[in-house]
């Protein structure tokens, strides 16, 4: 359920592939493209989908999310349960949590792989619109991931692990290896030698205007990913320090997203 912080503005990226391998892998994927309107969520290339992993990518106005339900759970179920959960009822997180299955996907303007976990229903859900969109996948078929620069794995704490430098342009694996809750990626650039106490500073300040002097505009978002699974994400970012954040509402924790809870980490694009 990524929720964007105020001091966050995701701007466009242009997806990239790193290598040529990484190019024929995905060619040969399966692929679906998705816009997210205010209105309406269109998804093209689903007819003929097989579970597995698959190529998304992502145009329009908000972060593309692509979910799973449980049987006898559906998307109003979902969007009672979210809303019902920005007003602090923890049990609706709690049962939005369990009966949800975040698949993951990326803002608009980027691209990347899932992996849907078995043939049934989806439905793709974005924070920036009012609609919602369906698609269903046939029998599992393996494939390959493509080749990542680096990862970025959430984990229990919560607090996170992985690289701490990427190349600027290219691919890394988001994984959450987090049994207690699902996650999502912010990477916001932020000035060389800025402190995560700084930013976690910030983000628990109350006060008005405009962003602190080391916030820079660069950004990238994900969607969220449920414990275990993982996806991997093609980014083209200037060079520089970023700070990576999840504002996922923790149920334990009354709702608190969890980079207030102290889940901050510096990291170099270079």
């Amino acid at each position: 359920m990524a929720c964007v912080s105020t001091l966050v503005a995701a701007p466009l990226l242009v997806p990239t592939t790193s290598t040529a391998a990484t190019a024929r892998a995905e060619a040969a994927m399966q692929s679906i493209s998705i816009k997210v309107a205010k209105k309406a969520i269109t998804i093209h290339g689903a007819k003929g989908l097989h579970a597995g992993r698959i190529k998304v990518k992502v145009s329009g106005k908000g972060v593309a999310e692509i979910l799973m339900f449980a049987k006898g759970y559906d998307f109003a179920d979902f969007r009672k349960d979210v809303a019902a959960s920005d007003k602090g009822d923890m049990k609706a997180l709690k049962r939005a949590i369990a009966r949800t299955t975040f698949v993951g996907g990326v803002q608009p303007g980027s691209s990347g792989t899932v992996v849907l976990p078995k043939a049934g229903d989806y439905t793709v859900f974005s924070f920036s619109s009012r609609g919602h969109g369906e698609f269903s996948a046939a029998a599992k078929r393996q494939t390959k991931q493509p080749k990542v620069d680096g990862t970025i794995v959430g984990k229990t704490g919560p607090r996170w692990g992985g690289s701490s430098t990427l190349p600027a342009a290219g691919t890394f694996k988001f994984k959450n290896a987090d049994s207690t809750t699902p996650h999502f990626v912010i990477l916001q650039q932020v000035a060389e030698g800025t402190t995560t106490d700084q930013v976690l500073a910030a983000l628990q300040s109350e006060e008005q205007g405009p962003p602190p002097d080391w916030f820079l505009p660069a950004s990238l978002e994900t969607a969220s990913l449920s414990s275990g699974k993982s996806m991997t994400v093609d980014y083209d970012l200037p060079p520089g320090q970023y700070v990576v954040m999840c504002f996922f509402p923790d149920p334990k924790m009354g709702g608190m997203p969890h980079a207030l809870m102290g889940m901050l980490e510096m990291i170099h694009l270079q």
